[in-house]
């Protein structure tokens, strides 16, 4: 066989992978789903939409609510970029942006946005690659220590709703596990000299699928770590962007009759978040679902009200990303390739990047 066939031959065989890895993960998300649906009583879940129709203002408070919140998120990858010396027009980062937000929604395979975003945004910097990487990096990773803090406040200071209602302990468990995950993720990578020398480390060295991802994650703190002025903005829009997220959450939950105060969404709304980011199905989809109706079902909540409300949260998300697939063919058209083409493109590049 030549060469050129063999790499086909491979190239094939890792998409078909990925396809069969990708739809084995959707087919679980919307499982549970069905399941969900399977078990609520219909006809009331149906009258509880009809009556958030009525309520539409608040309706319509928690659809501004998520743009504010996308605008902010915007602005804080902004300032990232500025810091970090990559000089880009506002109206480019819109773009960037949002294309970033089209693939978190829709494509459900290895490209996922933060790749995406990274790949634009070196194209619009003269193609600094590791300096595109680590401001998505750096988002994200203060983005999610921000909403593990206010998980792990919430945790303590109501304690006693997660230890006397059975619904919450599985979903506080797990959130303890990944705070401290998070909290001895931090401890090493500031301290990283320490345990280089230790067998993990040397495992992860020779891994050529773990060790891109750590060492750009280094990478990234360590360009930050110094900057403290840069860091404390950060992680003050961090909060706002998480306050925004929990009163859209309190605005469509009134909409749909939900009787819970804005401090029950700030108890339960953090678990949610955490848990569903887990790469286990495409966007949380059916996870963050199962986890509203249990947790919500604490609060007395029925299914018929939390589970509409995890799929508006959702739906919301993916109607304001259908910018980004506007933008992304607009991209395609510019540089004289199909989607696809430019979906390969982007797929090599970061393989590159990788090696």
């Amino acid at each position: 066989m030549k060469r050129g066939d063999s790499a086909l031959h491979k190239r094939m065989k890792q998409t078909i992978k990925k396809m069969a890895t990708s739809s084995l993960r959707l087919g679980i998300g919307l499982g549970i789903i069905f399941y969900l649906l399977f078990k609520i009583n219909m006809k009331e879940m149906l009258e509880v939409m009809h009556q958030c129709l009525l309520q539409w203002p608040w309706l319509a408070a928690g659809v501004a609510l998520y743009a504010i919140c996308t605008a902010v998120g915007m602005a804080r990858w902004k300032f990232i970029l500025d810091v970090q010396g990559l000089r880009m027009a506002w109206s480019r980062v819109f773009c960037v942006f949002f294309i970033g937000q089209f693939f978190n929604s829709f494509m459900f395979g290895s490209t996922g946005g933060d790749l995406a975003r990274a790949y634009y945004a070196a194209k619009e910097t003269h193609h600094k690659k590791t300096e595109a990487v680590a401001t998505v990096v750096i988002d994200r990773l203060i983005g999610l220590v921000v909403l593990h803090f206010i998980a792990s406040v919430m945790l303590v200071a109501r304690y006693r709703f997660f230890i006397q209602n059975w619904e919450t302990h599985v979903p506080a468990l797990i959130m303890i596990a990944l705070i401290a995950i998070t909290i001895v993720g931090l401890l090493i990578i500031f301290n990283i000299r320490f345990f280089m020398g230790w067998p993990i480390f040397r495992f992860i060295e020779h891994n050529q699928k773990l060790r891109p991802i750590i060492r750009r994650l280094i990478i990234a703190i360590y360009l930050y770590r110094r900057r403290s002025a840069t860091l404390i903005k950060t992680i003050f829009l961090s909060f706002v962007i998480h306050f925004l997220i929990f009163a859209q959450c309190y605005c469509l939950g009134r909409s749909l009759q939900i009787n819970a105060g804005f401090l029950d969404y700030l108890t339960i709304i953090p678990l949610i978040m955490s848990i569903s980011a887990l790469p286990i199905t495409p966007g949380g989809l059916g996870i963050r679902e199962g986890l509203s109706v249990t947790m919500f079902s604490a609060l007395n909540v029925s299914a018929s009200q939390s589970l509409p409300l995890s799929l508006m949260i959702y739906f919301i998300s993916v109607a304001l990303s259908l910018i980004g697939g506007l933008i992304f063919l607009g991209y395609t058209a510019g540089a004289g390739r199909t989607v696809r083409e430019e979906m390969v493109e982007i797929e090599d590049e970061v393989a590159r990047e990788d090696r």
